[in-house]
This record gives C-alpha cells, sequence and structure tokens, in this order.
C-alpha cells in the first residue's frame, strides 16, 4: 500500500470510528467536530470555519443549530466588534467532555489490541504526523 492509499484508508476509518462511536444520533458530524474545537476561552467564527474546513455561511448555520440546541452561545469580540466568538455553555462543556471520554477509550482499545509497538513511540509518531498536517495549513 503506497502513502497516498494509506492516509485514504486512514481517513476513512477514523471517520467511520468517529461517525458510529462517537458522534450522538441527534449531532451531525459536523457539530461534533465544532464542539470539540472550541476550546474553553472560547473561539472566533472565522478561526472555526478555517479549523473545520468549511465556508463562514456554512458554519453560521452549523452554529445556528447548536445555539437553538443550548449546547453555546455566540458574542462580539471585545477586541473587534464585527467579530464574532462562540463559546460552550454547560450542555456543550459537557458533551465535550463525554466525546473527549469515548475517543480516549477508543484509543486505548486500539492500543491494547495492537500493542506490538511500545505505546511511548506510536503517540510520538501520531503527534509527529499530526503536526506535519497542520504545518501544511499553516504554509496556506
Amino acid at each position: 500500500m503506497n502513502q497516498g492509499e494509506l492516509f485514504t484508508s486512514f481517513l476513512i476509518d477514523l471517520q467511520r470510528i468517529f461517525r458510529t462511536e462517537v458522534v450522538p444520533k441527534d449531532l451531525s458530524y459536523s457539530q461534533v467536530l465544532a464542539i470539540i474545537i472550541i476550546p474553553d476561552d472560547g473561539i472566533e467564527m472565522s478561526e472555526l470555519a478555517w479549523a473545520l474546513g468549511l465556508e463562514n455561511s456554512t458554519v453560521t448555520r452549523l452554529i445556528a443549530r447548536l445555539e437553538r440546541n443550548n449546547y453555546l452561545k455566540r458574542r462580539k469580540s471585545e477586541r473587534d466588534k464585527r467579530s464574532i466568538n462562540v463559546f460552550l455553555n454547560r450542555k456543550g462543556i459537557s458533551l465535550q467532555n463525554e466525546i473527549e471520554k469515548k475517543i480516549d477509550k477508543i484509543g486505548n482499545e486500539l492500543f491494547l489490541k495492537n500493542n506490538q509497538v511500545d505505546k511511548a513511540v506510536f503517540l510520538e509518531n501520531l503527534s509527529l504526523f499530526q503536526w506535519s498536517l497542520k504545518k501544511t495549513f499553516l504554509k496556506k
């Protein structure tokens, strides 16, 4: 399997696991990604759109639905009144914590099933891979 095939397979498998094991039935994949991306101190809408790889208008609709369902709130930026910041509320924080626990559980189960590799080495390599992905986007 070449790098491209491995990368594609890796992406598809991760999305399948995420969609079937992590995403609650009442939320979309994109909504859950938005919830797990939002840090404790909030995030600007444009930064969230960039992180999700979606258009600003798409993220606006996505955030509006999450706000209607009481997962988060929007506020004008103190720094730039033209910008909107998004913050998780209690329900959103609770869901974010639940999702993180599910992801950790899946990661631990996968590692226990495939413990041929030292865990520290595996996590280091995964971290390097993730950093390489981030650098690709930072160059753009």
